[in-house]
């Protein structure tokens, strides 16, 4: 089965079967600080669908272009890239000026190494954070732990990776619908 068809078909799906509902769309800049590997600056993007005022369905993908690793048992630092795709539900606590919320949800892992294999994976994830400013443009702040576990490859040694970690996401997101 291919993971990356299956996530941009739901990813559609999800974007394109509610599309009177109220909703949310944006744009934020990312910095993700795992155990096993180098802190890495990125940038995302995000979709959110409205349930009930206080619960929203959302999808997040975030672009990591340098999480460079000093793994044991490999001979030299990697290069790794990832883009993990989330999905999950955010629980709001209220409409007020600034709103406050958690979440969590599934990711899958797309990741790429410079020299040799590095297993796509899966894990999860769990956040908290703020948004504040106007009705339909509103700047948030989210702290997030992401967690996976993957297999690295390199010419004839292997190590198991964990890069479970600390991010932390700031933005801006325009709704439709409220």
């Amino acid at each position: 089965m291919n993971w990356k068809r299956l996530l941009i078909c739901a990813f559609a799906a999800a974007l394109f079967s509610i599309p009177a509902q109220a909703g949310t769309a944006g744009l934020y800049g990312a910095y993700w600080d795992t155990d096993e590997a180098d802190s890495s600056w990125g940038i995302g993007a995000r979709a959110g669908f409205d349930f009930v005022d206080w619960l929203e369905l959302e999808f997040h993908g975030t672009y990591y272009p340098d999480l460079g690793a000093d793994l044991v048992g490999l001979p030299e630092a990697l290069n790794i890239s990832a883009i993990p795709v989330d999905g999950g539900l955010k629980f709001k606590f209220s409409g007020e000026k600034p709103g406050f919320y958690v979440g969590a949800g599934f990711t899958y892992y797309f990741l790429d190494i410079e020299d040799g294999e590095i297993d796509n994976t899966t894990g999860w994830y769990a956040s908290v954070g703020a948004d504040f400013g106007k009705t339909h443009t509103r700047g948030f702040v989210e702290a997030m732990w992401r967690t996976m576990d993957t297999s690295i490859a390199l010419n004839a040694f292997d190590a198991n990776a964990n890069f479970e970690g600390f991010c932390i996401n700031a933005g801006v997101n325009w709704s439709w619908g409220q």
